[in-house]
């Protein structure tokens, strides 16, 4: 999990529980030992997948920029969403991964998108009360990614991941339900490992 200058860690038990959710649902050999890392060390290009989150406003220096670009050029992935569907983070991901790759922005995956189907095949996702309050009834995952060299290597969500892995109640929060997010996110690490 990637600590940066914002909330880095808003929901402690997220990972954990997916990962427990991964081991018990998917042929996937799974460590518990969470690594909090950040882009200047250099143990972090040793992992094939970052995960962040927050709540907030973040920036990176032009040095972590660097970093994250090449990470990312030599074959990591990102997965990023933004916790409880803040768009202060929102704004602070896009703005940064621009900074990334400037020339490559953020594009919806199209529901044929291979991380859909790779472990769970989704076609629809549940959403929380207040996604449906405020944006109406819809069911289709909504996630983005930016593609280099035909492997997608950074996933978003505006809407949250990381509540629904936690599993505990957060009735302000625009996310995706729990069981919805644990298939998204089983997803993503299968993918991140086979492609």
């Amino acid at each position: 999990q990637l600590i940066h200058e914002g909330d880095w860690d808003p929901d402690p038990s997220a990972v954990h529980n997916l990962l427990k959710h991964a081991r018990d649902n998917s042929t996937l050999e799974v460590k518990f030992k969470r690594q909090n890392v950040q882009l200047n060390d250099p143990r972090t290009a040793t992992y094939p997948l970052l995960y962040m989150t927050g709540h907030r406003e973040f920036a990176w220096s032009d040095d972590e920029v660097g970093r994250m670009q090449r990470y990312l050029r030599a074959g990591g992935m990102l997965l990023a969403d933004a916790c409880c569907g803040r768009a202060s983070f929102d704004l602070a991901f896009r703005r940064e991964m621009a900074r990334v790759f400037g020339d490559r922005p953020l594009e919806r995956l199209p529901l044929d998108h291979p991380l859909y189907h790779c472990h769970y095949d989704v076609r629809g996702v549940e959403y929380t009360p207040r996604v449906r309050e405020d944006y109406g009834p819809f069911d289709t995952p909504e996630l983005e990614g930016i593609t280099l060299d035909g492997r997608l290597a950074v996933v978003y969500s505006k809407f949250d991941l990381g509540n629904g892995w936690e599993q505990f109640p957060h009735p302000y929060s625009y996310g995706l339900g729990d069981e919805s997010a644990l298939q998204v996110g089983t997803n993503a690490l299968v993918y991140a490992i086979t492609h």
